[in-house]
């Protein structure tokens, strides 16, 4: 374990990380509105002071119309059958599926969550214009504290997105007294590959791993068999989400993504080189190394995401402007900065991941 105060350093720095290049995006946002406005429409609300709103993330869209129609309906409707069943498990003297308080007291928080989970989405999408700029030639001209906020403003708008598309069906399965999967974990305290496909969506994990990977031998034919489980496990998810050019670069780059950061787990775990490392490195010391390791690891990770969410063109413009371009000064201050995320999501995982 780390020093107290070398931990609140790497939180503090990450935190002002964040801040500061949201800063930037914001005011980037700001100065081109009026050229935004005229290539994406913008929208117009009253809903934060009448600021204009980024309108061009098509599924927070079609669901949040979705919703505004027919959520309230579809609470209501659940509710009622829910509570039907109590009243007849009751009559035919089985265990009670929840009492109408505790229904009515998971109802509630869930909403307050959902509403504050909703109200900040909303808030990000109208004070940063981050879809509408990485389909923008201005991501060519950009800042790179710009740059890297605006990667940051679209993965963890993607987070909180789906903290509400998966929160709805969530709460439906606690107040029929069931257990859903856990909601997706912060990106921000993601560090490697194969935590994000295990820690984001939880469900999909389960199932990918129950009916895909282990029937296809998974890890108990060699070497080999397990490259193949795995690859064969990532086509399946990129014919999932569409099958498309770009799902399937996305899809490529996270299986050799696991792939290598597999391989390095097993060479690091060889009696050899464990006991290399116990003799001349302190836990402090491997504990930073692991933290410089996984610095390498999220950036890819972050990149590779990024074809996903903005297309091969966006990935390729970041991958030229931080590391080809920005060699060596950018390249280095972004890893130095993945390295104070690494450290708090390292510290997140070992306090609070319990799957």
């Amino acid at each position: 374990m780390l020093p107290q105060w070398e931990l609140t350093l790497y939180l503090l720095a990450s935190l002002g990380f964040h801040f500061y290049s949201f800063y930037e995006v914001y005011k980037v946002s700001r100065e081109h509105e009026d050229e935004l406005d005229q290539e994406f429409e913008l929208e117009m609300d009253t809903l934060f002071g009448g600021l204009k709103k980024d309108p061009t993330d098509f599924e927070w869209n079609f669901w949040l119309e979705w919703g505004k129609r027919s959520l309230v309906w579809l609470f209501l409707g659940h509710a009622a059958v829910s509570q039907l069943a109590t009243l007849l498990a009751k009559k035919m003297q089985q265990p009670e599926l929840s009492s109408p308080k505790q229904s009515l007291c998971i109802l509630a928080k869930g909403l307050g969550r959902l509403l504050c989970w909703w109200w900040l989405a909303e808030l990000m999408v109208h004070l940063m214009f981050m879809h509408a700029l990485h389909s923008s030639p201005l991501l060519e001209s950009v800042s790179c504290w710009t740059l890297g906020g605006l990667a940051l403003a679209q993965v963890l708008f993607f987070y909180v997105k789906y903290l509400v598309l998966f929160g709805v069906p969530a709460l439906l399965m606690r107040l029929d007294g069931l257990k859903p999967p856990p909601l997706p974990r912060c990106v921000s305290t993601m560090f490697s590959f194969t935590g994000m496909w295990r820690y984001f969506d939880v469900g999909l994990h389960n199932f990918l791993i129950r009916y895909v990977y282990i029937p296809l031998g998974g890890s108990q034919r060699g070497l080999l068999g397990t490259l193949l489980s795995t690859a064969m496990t990532f086509a399946f998810v990129s014919y999932w989400h569409g099958s498309y050019e770009d799902l399937w670069c996305w899809a490529t780059l996270n299986w050799l993504g696991v792939t290598v950061e597999s391989g390095a787990q097993r060479l690091l775990e060889r009696r050899c080189v464990r006991e290399t490392l116990t003799r001349y490195l302190s836990p402090q010391a491997r504990r930073r190394l692991h933290a410089l390791l996984a610095s390498c690891s999220t950036s890819m990770l972050i990149l590779f995401n990024l074809v996903f969410l903005g297309g091969i063109q966006v990935g390729k413009t970041y991958w030229d402007r931080i590391f080809l371009q920005g060699w060596p000064w950018v390249t280095l201050s972004v890893l130095g900065f993945l390295y104070c995320y690494s450290h708090v999501g390292i510290a997140w995982a070992q306090t609070y991941t319990v799957l």
